[in-house]
Parts: C-alpha cells; structure tokens; sequence
C-alpha cells in the first residue's frame, strides 16, 4: 500500500524521503550485498550514525540526513499498521516467489558443521584490525567528491618530487565489475600535472571500471587546490 518509487541509483523512496537503500561490496570476482528497509528507526539516531559527503548532501538539494529519510510503517494502509517484522518478512518472501505457502519457498539450512566454518573465517580474518579499517597508510592527499548520477568518488595519493607514488580509489558507485586497482596503477608513477593525469585516467579505461566520468573530471578532483571536505 506504500506509494515508493525508485530514485538515483539504489535508494527507494515515498515522498521524496529515503527509507530503503542498497550497498555491495566487490573484493575479486565476489560479491557482499546488503539492503535496508527503514520501518521503525529512531530518526535522530539515524541522523547522528549516518554521515554522508556534504556535497552529496548539496547535490540532492537538501540540508541534512534527518530531511531526507523516514520510516515507512506510517505509509502502510489501516489493516498493516501493526504489522510485525516477522510478518513482512513473510509477505515480502510470498510476493518475491509468487506464492502463499511458505513451506513451498526453497531454503537452506545452516548445518553445524557449516556454522563451525563460518565461526573459524569469522574468529581470524573478520577480526583482523587491518581487514576491518584497511592497512594504515598516510597518504599526502585525500581528495572526494559527490558526482550526480555517479556517485561520491574519494582519491588518497601521495606525491614525490613531483610524481605520484601510491594511489588508492574508493567510492559507493555501482560498478560491478569494475577493476580500481588497474586504474590505481596506471596513475602511480605518472608526474603531477594535469596533462599527464588526463592521459593515464583516459587510458584507464574510466566508464569500464567506475562509471560516466571524464578523464579531465578524474584529474581536477587530484588536482583540486580548493578541496571540500568530504568527512
């Protein structure tokens, strides 16, 4: 009964106001994927936890988080206001597969054996400082900034007597398959200007690896003198 609509790249909406949105996370040929449905949220806490770019903010036009999202329990018709999470787990798994028997969904069940496994990835690697935070490295620059339609590009380089030695990539645009190393490569190394930047980005191969973005774009943001803050 909810009126949403989709907007951007991953948000769902209802009145103009965020209540769901996805994420993934692409680590060699494996993917992460997580999705949210804001019901009962604590929208203050929402907006304290949730700190996106001021420049992405600016660009959706509006001031804060707080305006910008809601909880959608209060868009549900009479009869599903006091619906449970349970119960919308239910509808949302008979609307998915068509049907309304829930035995009829396949389903798989986690053995003990495939919870021993799970428990031994989760005690070494998930609990590693640097798999968590990434490896501590103090780069000379960090440069970001919010893209319409693309996404927030973020860029840590460091710079030696006017060559760029270290390059890292980061962002939340949707490329699925694209390669950050191959372009992180192929600007270390490259001098400092603005000519030499274009060139490597263009040789990068950009729309491939992040999306609809110039090399002449890629550059001014390393370049930027008059950078914006993106934390």
């Amino acid at each position: 009964g909810v009126n949403a609509e989709m907007t951007g790249r991953n948000d769902l909406t209802v009145d103009g106001k965020k209540f769901s949105g996805m994420s993934s996370l692409k680590i060699g040929n494996r993917f992460s994927c997580g999705g949210t449905l804001m019901i009962d949220v604590d929208l203050d806490r929402a907006a304290k936890a949730l700190t996106p770019p001021k420049t992405k903010l600016k660009s959706k036009g509006v001031k804060s988080v707080h305006s910008r999202v809601t909880n959608i329990r209060q868009y549900f018709l009479p009869k599903y206001r006091d619906i449970t999470f349970a119960g919308i787990k239910e509808l949302m798994l008979k609307e998915v597969f068509s049907t309304d028997d829930l035995t009829s969904i396949p389903t798989y069940k986690m053995t003990a054996s495939d919870w021993q496994e799970v428990e031994k990835i989760a005690s070494g690697k998930f609990t590693d400082p640097d798999f968590i935070m990434g490896t501590k490295r103090d780069d000379d620059f960090f440069h970001g900034e919010h893209f319409d339609g693309l996404g927030t590009i973020e860029i840590s380089f460091s710079v030696n007597d006017g060559i760029i030695t270290h390059a890292r990539i980061f962002g939340d645009f949707n490329k699925a398959n694209g390669d950050l190393r191959a372009i992180e490569d192929q600007i270390t190394g490259v001098p400092f200007r603005k000519d030499s930047l274009v060139e490597a980005f263009r040789i990068s191969h950009l729309s491939d690896n992040i999306g609809q973005i110039s090399p002449q774009q890629m550059a001014e943001l390393m370049l930027d003198k008059q950078f914006r803050e993106v934390n």
